[in-house]
């Protein structure tokens, strides 16, 4: 079944690169936040660290998305004081892009920190299900509404974000993250991870001076 982009839907309005009603529906959770990254780079064009990571001052990139996560106060109180999970499953093309080495790891590491429950899966194992069901990036909140996020998938840049709260389609989304999350496992203990991270101190370890 086809899913993505989702044809029953009420346009949400976006501002550079998000969705300007986000924590509106972010406040109302309950239970569960899942949001689902399969795009390999987002363009954050405007956002410091972004910029650093695009001129290639990877240590700068990472110092500061991990500043922008651990200030986002207000998204982990909330679902702290409400017993919220989140989970964010990162579907991954191999080789792994430069965004994700350089800049998203930072980012998925202050995320676990907060508290989310990040989880990675190689694109290969997941496959047929991306193929049947059209799939990319899409934020799901307690069953009750999904977000589609819709990029350019050459530039990265949001194009358009798409509500989702037809019961039907919200329960054909749920089943999806049922998969991906079965089928993922938590990003630390991901050998996708595992090899990345081991390759980059390796590197380090045989760099001229060490």
């Amino acid at each position: 079944m086809a899913l993505y982009p989702p044809t029953k839907y009420r346009r949400l309005s976006t501002t550079a690169g998000g969705v300007d009603d986000f924590m509106i529906f972010f406040k109302g959770l309950r239970k569960r936040w899942v949001k689902i990254e399969i795009l390999q780079e987002y363009d954050e064009s405007g956002f410091a660290g972004y910029d650093a990571f695009k001129s290639g001052d990877y240590g700068r990139a990472a110092t500061l998305v991990r500043k922008m996560v651990m200030s986002q106060w207000e998204l982990y109180d909330h679902a702290a004081e409400h017993g919220i999970s989140m989970t964010r499953i990162r579907v991954c093309e191999l080789p792994l892009s430069s965004y994700l080495l350089h800049y998203e790891f930072a980012a998925y590491l202050a995320d676990i920190e907060r508290g989310e429950d990040i989880r990675f899966v190689d694109a290969s194992d997941v496959r047929r299900l991306l193929d049947e069901t059209g799939i990319s990036d899409f934020v799901f909140f307690d069953h009750e509404r999904v977000i589609a996020l819709i990029y350019d998938i050459y530039s990265g840049s949001l194009q358009e974000a798409r509500l989702v709260e037809d019961a039907e389609l919200v329960q054909a989304y749920s089943t999806v993250v049922d998969k991906l999350t079965k089928a993922s496992v938590p990003m630390l203990q991901s050998p996708i991870y595992l090899d990345a991270a081991g390759r980059s101190f390796d590197s380090v370890k045989d760099s001229p001076g060490q």
